[in-house]
């Protein structure tokens, strides 16, 4: 898969979100997700580490690579002013940080 935009940081964590129903009795939940913590360069050149929680689509591609740094194709969409929401686009899988 080809993408503009890569993310790459320490896959800390794979899990599912517990499922619920909200009051009007609609499901929700039971997706699964990653945690990456990456850094982010900051304008005075600071790093600041962020951890990151996203839906993944392809669990299993990424579950192999637990505790490793990995490099995968990210989307990114604005929500509002100022607020980015990234995700992990269908086909995605993780390589190893510097395969690319």
């Amino acid at each position: 898969m080809q993408s503009m935009l890569l993310m790459t940081g320490q896959l800390l964590n794979v899990f599912k979100t517990p499922k619920s129903t909200n009051s009007e009795g609609k499901e929700f939940g039971g997706q699964h997700k990653i945690q990456i913590l990456g850094s982010v360069v900051l304008p005075n050149g600071e790093k600041q580490n962020k951890l990151i929680d996203l839906t993944c689509h392809d669990v299993a591609a990424f579950e192999r690579h637990a505790g490793e740094t990995v490099t995968f194709p990210v989307g990114v969409m604005a929500q509002g002013k100022g607020q980015v929401i990234y995700y992990i686009p269908r086909g995605a899988s993780p390589v190893p940080a510097g395969a690319f």
